[in-house]
């Protein structure tokens, strides 16, 4: 496999920003598009992964590539909510490509590039997943990415670098507050205090990333409008591609600026005169 060299027009432009832009080894293609990355611990809590798959459903709902490692947890939590429903996804690994770690990660993978994203490596085939690979490939997720959320973290650990070296590229770090006696949010809390943005969830961060980053981050759904002949509130998760409670607030923005109209529990589009 030949790899991507800098230079080339496919190249992440993002990744011009270090001091020695590595060749990429790539399974898939990276998509075009703005990258945000979704990072954090792998000893999650429950409230980390549905956050972290809430944020990567959204961003991918919106247009956006959601960036991460393959890591168990958060990284993987972001690149499930992106596939589920057929968005974008680079996940970059601490190994060759033909050393998927872990290896529980390998079907998740294989959908990133399924559903047009890829996974990335600058280390060729044969390369074991030694643990001080990772950190080293933290500074490619967040070169790749506008901006980077940390969703959950300890005050150690792969996320806390990543959030680092992302303010030191200039890039706005975020991060989801949790419980201040909760080891896992013992990071995410102290990056707020060190002058990360607080983000409440994937809509939230999409508004931010609009004024902050420049990002045109609309919600509009991979499925489209409400059709025609409308829907049932049951049926508005699988049509967006969210969960009930996410459906419910942003059936209440549309509802809210007049483009739906409720007859019961059916949603119809609105009348239009």
């Amino acid at each position: 496999m030949k790899p991507l060299l800098p230079g080339d027009p496919a190249y992440p432009p993002g990744l011009n920003d270090l001091e020695e832009p590595p060749p990429l080894y790539i399974r898939g293609r990276i998509p075009d598009g703005p990258c945000v990355a979704v990072v954090g611990t792998r000893s999650c809590t429950r409230y980390g992964v549905d956050i972290g798959e809430s944020m990567g459903r959204q961003l991918a709902s919106a247009g956006l590539v959601t960036v991460s490692g393959l890591a168990r947890g958060i990284d993987a939590a972001a690149h499930r909510g992106t596939v589920t429903v057929r968005g974008h996804g680079v996940a970059i690994l601490g190994s060759g490509l033909d050393h998927i770690y872990p290896r529980e990660n390998i079907g998740l993978a294989q959908s990133l590039v399924e559903h047009g994203g890829a996974v990335v490596s600058e280390y060729p085939n044969g390369t074991p997943p030694d643990r001080w690979r990772f950190p080293a490939r933290n500074r490619l997720i967040a070169a790749m990415s506008v901006a980077v959320v940390v969703v959950e973290s300890r005050v150690t650990g792969g996320a806390q670098i990543t959030a680092v070296l992302a303010a030191e590229m200039g890039r706005p770090v975020f991060a989801v507050p949790g419980d201040v006696d909760r080891e896992s949010s013992a990071g995410t809390n102290r990056l707020i205090r060190d002058g990360a943005i607080p983000v409440f969830g994937g809509q939230d961060l999409l508004d931010e990333l609009s004024v902050l980053a420049g990002v045109d981050a609309r919600p509009v759904g991979l499925n489209g409008p409400v059709p025609a002949g409308g829907l049932d509130i049951d049926d508005l998760p699988d049509h967006w591609g969210c969960t009930i409670k996410e459906a419910l607030v942003r059936l209440g923005r549309l509802e809210a600026s007049g483009e739906v109209r409720r007859l019961g529990d059916r949603i119809l589009p609105a009348i239009r005169d």
